[in-house]
């Protein structure tokens, strides 16, 4: 190993170079204490975290923390929600400063201190990314509350300005469960580009499109439901000019109670499409109303990926596929997309529904 008079000769970002290679569990293990510079270089070193691993979090509190600058920090991930717990009661979240991504990985609700937690969402100028995967095993199955505030935080107050991938969704038995009520109407346009939720409304859809004209990827992981109780919807399905024209890829679940007016809706704000998701009910299989969406609203797509459910060993559905079936080999549009139809029976001790997968694939042209 070389001495310290030729580590001495190696330049300042040299060394910055060569510890961008290094977690920063890693570069501290192996490079503290070599000599002053090299601690001196450490210390200003910005910091990526990552507790992902076993055994990270604590070496971390043991070595890092002690001496750590939180203008460092720049990324910070976590899995356990105790870990969360007990890093944010030693630093604030507020004074994390220079923070660009943060990733909260199977997290419980704050429940009733969410307030006092998420309102220093408003100090994180810089953030870029954030993630929130809540673990819907304990307390309240969907954070609704909790969601509505963060929601709200970054569409309607302006907090984290910067951010261009912005994640919130529940894994777990209590994925669903309840949507996120009474969203409030934004005009403000936000520089988000991935957005992911997993439940809403499409009352609440409508109300968020203004702050979504720069979202290339959307998708709701859970489902997008219908409000009853509410009749905006038929006041503002009125396309004046479409909000969505940079979305290429569309993910959506969908419930029972999402008709074809719905989709047709959402599809004529995105007509930039290249990729489109849908999974919804057996009500929405009908080849000829699709073939008029899809030609009409979305020109440009090259794949289109349909799941629709419905009972098992049901006659209208039943014939509902055979209609399908019988449909697309007498018309251009599917056949020059070569589609394909297969089916997935689910037969449990619970839930008798069968999947019909409705595909096709348009590879780009050189």
């Amino acid at each position: 190993m070389a001495d310290n008079s030729t580590i001495e000769l190696l330049s300042v970002e040299l060394w910055e170079e060569i510890f961008e290679y290094f977690s920063p569990m890693d570069l501290r293990y192996s490079f503290h204490r070599i000599n002053r510079k090299i601690d001196l270089i450490i210390d200003r070193t910005v910091l990526y975290l990552n507790f992902g691993k076993q055994g990270t979090y604590n070496y971390f509190m043991r070595n890092i923390l002690p001496a750590m600058n939180v203008d460092n920090v720049r990324s910070l991930k976590f899995r356990e929600n105790n870990e969360i717990k007990h890093f944010f009661s030693n630093i604030s979240l507020n004074s994390l400063a220079q923070l660009r991504l943060l990733s909260f990985g199977q997290m419980y609700c704050f429940n009733n201190n969410f307030l006092i937690f998420w309102n220093q969402l408003s100090s994180l100028k810089y953030l870029q990314s954030l993630e929130i995967i809540y673990w819907g095993n304990v307390g309240p199955s969907n954070c609704v509350n909790e969601k509505k505030f963060i929601i709200r935080s970054i569409f309607n107050n302006d907090c984290c300005p910067l951010l261009k991938s912005f994640i919130i969704s529940t894994t777990g038995s209590h994925q669903g469960g309840y949507t996120l009520p009474s969203l409030m109407a934004t005009t403000k346009t936000t520089n988000i580009q991935n957005l992911s939720l997993d439940t809403l409304t499409f009352d609440d859809l409508i109300k968020l499109l203004h702050a979504m004209q720069n979202v290339k990827s959307f998708r709701i992981d859970y489902e997008l439901c219908y409000d009853d109780r509410s009749n905006v919807q038929h006041e503002s399905m009125i396309i004046y000019r479409p909000l969505l024209t940079n979305c290429i890829s569309l993910h959506m679940k969908l419930s029972d109670d999402i008709k074809f007016e719905h989709v047709e809706y959402l599809l004529k704000h995105a007509s930039n499409l290249k990729k489109l998701f849908i999974w919804g009910w057996y009500h929405l299989l009908d080849a000829m109303k699709w073939e008029i969406i899809l030609s009409t609203c979305c020109q440009k797509l090259i794949r289109f990926h349909l799941i629709c459910t419905g009972p098992t060993f049901n006659h209208n559905f039943d014939q509902t596929c055979d209609d399908f079936e019988k449909i697309c080999p007498t018309r251009r549009f599917w056949l020059e997309r070569n589609v394909t139809i297969s089916f997935d029976e689910d037969v449990s001790a619970h839930d008798y529904n069968s999947d019909v997968v409705v595909r096709f694939n348009i590879e780009k042209k050189v």
